[in-house]
Order: structure tokens, then sequence, then C-alpha cells
């Protein structure tokens, strides 16, 4: 079909749109584990509702991104992302109100928007939008199997790392005579069992599933109305601690530092290890893979009963 120039113009917005919307999907994909983490943090879902939901949006948004494009099934299309700008701009102007600032995680951790910055950015492809509502739909052959060819595809890329919660998660490994041991030098260690509920976290400055896990954690204890005894068991420095908190926005908790060499033998060399003790008895064990936020938000809850 021959296009004249201001149709050109128009599918051309229509292309940067999808692209747009391809780009934002890989790049959340890139970091999918934060970007879970900060569904999660919205406290709109539980962890693994949040795990779902982050890896449908990658779908709709790489769906639609090759849509936009093929320029198939166009009004249908339009009306789409219409409707998902709509909702992320939604969302932006009430984490807006809420005075929240941080990376609203919409180009995953590669490129940090604030929720207004995200917002303008939402500004400009609802301009791209309306341009591109007026291009003209290409004739192809076998539009349904193109179709399917691309939600297929979409639905691989977006799901082939799983969700939490998905099928049998692994065992959290945990050597309770090597922590026994080491409870016996530590007097922190100690008091945390004199506690009525305790989390006891070994972790590195340096591991992406160590800042997640305490992303996760966070989550869980800010709405939290008597606070618990957190003692962070912490491979690295002082330094790496300071760009730890930096990194991830969660509280500082009261920390000392580990050799890896000791560490290791008492987290079954995986790393992050949670434990939570209550009132001197260990309830429970997690890492990144298999944190349970119910269990911790009815431990906590607990507390005040």
């Amino acid at each position: 079909m021959t296009r004249d120039t201001s149709d050109k113009i128009f599918y051309g917005c229509r292309c940067l749109l999808g692209l747009m919307f391809l780009i934002s999907a890989i790049l959340k994909f890139i970091s999918i584990g934060s970007f879970e983490s900060y569904v999660f943090s919205l406290d709109f879902f539980n962890l693994t509702m949040s795990s779902y939901l982050s890896r449908c949006l990658l779908f709709v948004e790489a769906s639609l991104g090759c849509l936009l494009i093929t320029t198939l099934y166009k009004k249908e299309v339009d009306i789409l992302s219409f409707l998902l700008l709509f909702l992320f701009s939604s969302l932006l102007i009430y984490l807006v109100i809420i005075g929240e600032e941080g990376n609203c995680h919409c180009m995953g951790e590669t490129f940090s928007f604030s929720p207004i910055q995200s917002l303008l950015k939402n500004l400009l492809l609802f301009i791209l939008l309306f341009f591109a509502m007026k291009s003209k739909p290409f004739q192809l052959k076998y539009p349904r199997i193109i179709l399917s060819l691309i939600l297929l595809s979409s639905f691989v890329f977006s799901f082939a790392q799983l969700p939490v919660g998905f099928g049998n998660e692994r065992e959290t490994k945990f050597n309770v005579e090597a922590y026994e041991k080491l409870e016996q030098t530590q007097s922190v260690l100690q008091n945390v069992k004199k506690q009525e509920l305790s989390f006891v976290c070994f972790m590195s400055v340096k591991c992406k599933h160590c800042k997640l896990a305490m992303r996760k954690l966070e989550v869980c204890l800010k709405d939290a109305t008597v606070q618990p005894c957190v003692q962070w068991v912490v491979w690295g420095d002082e330094e790496g601690m300071n760009e730890f908190i930096k990194e991830t926005g969660v509280k500082m908790q009261s920390h000392f530092f580990m050799d890896p060499v000791d560490m290791m033998p008492i987290t079954g060399y995986n790393i992050p290890l949670i434990l939570i003790f209550k009132k001197g008895e260990l309830v429970s064990k997690m890492s990144n893979a298999t944190f349970d936020d119910e269990l911790c938000r009815k431990l906590l809850s607990e507390q005040v009963n």
C-alpha cells in the first residue's frame, strides 16, 4: 500500500510508540526481580501476585509494542494502548500525591525515572498515540497466525524467568550447629532470642538477591505497629553497607560484619538467609526465592495481639 507523506509521519509515530513499549518491557525484564519487588512495595498485592502481575505487564507491553508496529487489529490495539497509558499515568499521579520520589521502574533499573518524570514521558507517549491512531493499517496476510506468533513470543519472553510461587521452590539451607557456634561468640545474637520476635539476616552488600530480599522484608516491616528486632550479619564493609542502603532505600538495621569463609557454612553456601525467631525459637528460614510475605505479616500482627 502506497503511503503519502503525512501517513508516513503518522506511521513513524506508531513505530516510535511501539518501540517505547518494547524497550520498556525489555528493560523491566533485565531487572525483573527489582521490578517485582517494586510492584510488591506498592502494597496492593502479596508477593506471589506481584510477581505474576509484573510478568503480565511485560507481556502486555511487549505484545502491544509488536502489534502497534505491524498495525494488526489497529482499532483494538489503539484502545488497549490508551488504556495502558491511562492506567500507568493514574498510578503515577497517585505516587506523586503520596510524595513518592524514587525510581518508578517504568524503564527498569537501567534508567531511573521519578513519578513526575515518568508522567512527562507518558504525556509524550499520549501525543505519539494521538498521531499513531491516524495511520493506515497494513493489509497483511494471515493476521491471526501473526497475532498468535506475537502473543506466544511475548508470553515466552515475559515468563522466561518463572514467577515467585510457581512450582516447588528450592529448600532454604541452614546449618544449625554452625549458627549456634556463632551465637556463642556474638552477644547481639544471644539477645535476639530474648525478643518477642526477631529476624536475623545473613547477606552480602554486593548480592542482588540480598538486595531484593531486604526490600521485600522492608515492605513487611514498614506497616508493623510494633517493630521487631532485626539483626543483619553482613559480608562486606561500611562503604559497601552505605551503598547498599542508598541503592535499596531500606532502613539501616543493627549489623556486624562477618568473613564469608565463616558465614557460608552457616547459610549452606547460599545467601541471603533470613532466620525468624519467636520467643527464642526458630519458626522459619527463608531465602529471596522462598520469601513468605504472608507469614512475615502474620507474625508481625501477632506481636500486637
